[in-house]
């Protein structure tokens, strides 16, 4: 199993409009961050999760070339107005693309984007299979994959398990359900938006405790903002902990 970081950057990504680099330096590719999003490559599967509004950019960079199935976390704009990009993908396939949500984020998004999801007397097909997430466990062809819920401040986020990996971006709590789910991983991708508290994001030092309390073998940070430079960053963390970067692949054996 192999995972791709597509995007590593918060809302605004890295720079922000206005070329404000914050405390990053410009001169290290790493800073230069897109909307967070990630590919699962596994058993000839390629699973999206989220459609950042930089997908175009991210999945010509990474040589995606072909997505089975997606998955959102929830229906923020950093986290799914790349949606439109998703009819690429159905080009050569001529059939419909699968996609996740719960039922909140499938709601949201046909409100914005109902032609990508309903028939509306135009030429163009809607691409998408529509599948609401309405328990934990999902199947994907062979895959098993886990759902569960995490706290975004007032929102309710989604994280996914796909075998011993779960991703955990824009999360600030966990319900007690979902901390099951979180011990002993080979790899945890989870949010870290800067140094200081944040209302519905985790922050440096809340993201370290819980990977000293869940035990992952490795953690990558994830939904870096413009405050957090990749090497001071990388300084203060563990050895088993280190910034993600857009184009970062981990392998899992």
């Amino acid at each position: 199993m192999k995972v791709t970081i597509l995007g590593s950057g918060s809302s605004g990504g890295v720079p922000l409009i206005g070329n404000y680099w914050g405390n990053c330096d410009p001169n290290n590719i790493k800073n230069n961050r897109t909307r967070v999003s990630i590919v699962i490559s596994i058993n000839d599967n390629n699973l999206l999760f989220d459609t950042s509004p930089d997908l175009r950019i991210q999945s010509i960079k990474n040589n995606i070339n072909n997505i089975d199935a997606v998955f959102w976390t929830h229906s923020h704009a950093d986290h799914a107005n790349g949606i439109d990009d998703l009819r690429q993908f159905l080009w050569s396939k001529k059939e419909k693309l699968p996609v996740y949500g719960n039922k909140k984020t499938i709601d949201d998004l046909k409100v914005r984007f109902d032609y990508i999801f309903e028939q509306n007397n135009s030429y163009f097909q809607p691409p998408l299979d529509i599948n609401i997430i309405e328990n934990n466990n999902l199947k994907f062809n062979d895959i098993n994959i886990i759902a569960f819920n995490q706290n975004h401040g007032k929102e309710t986020t989604l994280g996914f398990k796909v075998n011993n990996f779960v991703y955990s971006t824009d999360v600030k709590s966990f319900p007690k359900e979902s901390e099951k789910h979180l011990y002993n991983l080979d790899l945890w991708v989870v949010d870290c938006v800067r140094y200081e508290p944040h209302y519905s994001h985790s922050h440096f030092d809340q993201t370290i405790s819980w990977i000293n309390k869940y035990k992952p073998k490795k953690a990558i940070l994830t939904h870096l903002g413009a405050w957090l430079d990749y090497d001071e960053l990388l300084s203060k963390c563990p050895k088993n902990v280190e910034p993600a970067y857009d184009g970062l692949v981990i392998k899992i054996t």
